[in-house]
């Protein structure tokens, strides 16, 4: 995996989080902890679609 961008669902900011930045729980879960807050965060990650590829950031 690459790095992942995500919004924090508490404090709102970006996260930027490298492989080693995060765990992979499931095949499509993912879990974190943000770099500003602090949370321990979950996501989804998308595999199918537009977004799969990564998101489109300014698009």
């Amino acid at each position: 995996m690459t790095t992942q961008v995500r919004k924090c669902p508490k404090c709102f900011q970006l996260m930027w989080l490298t492989e080693n930045q995060y765990e992979l729980l499931d095949e499509s879960i993912v879990r974190a902890k943000c770099p500003h807050c602090g949370s321990t965060v979950r996501f989804t990650l998308v595999s199918q679609g537009d977004n799969a590829a990564g998101p489109k950031m300014g698009h």
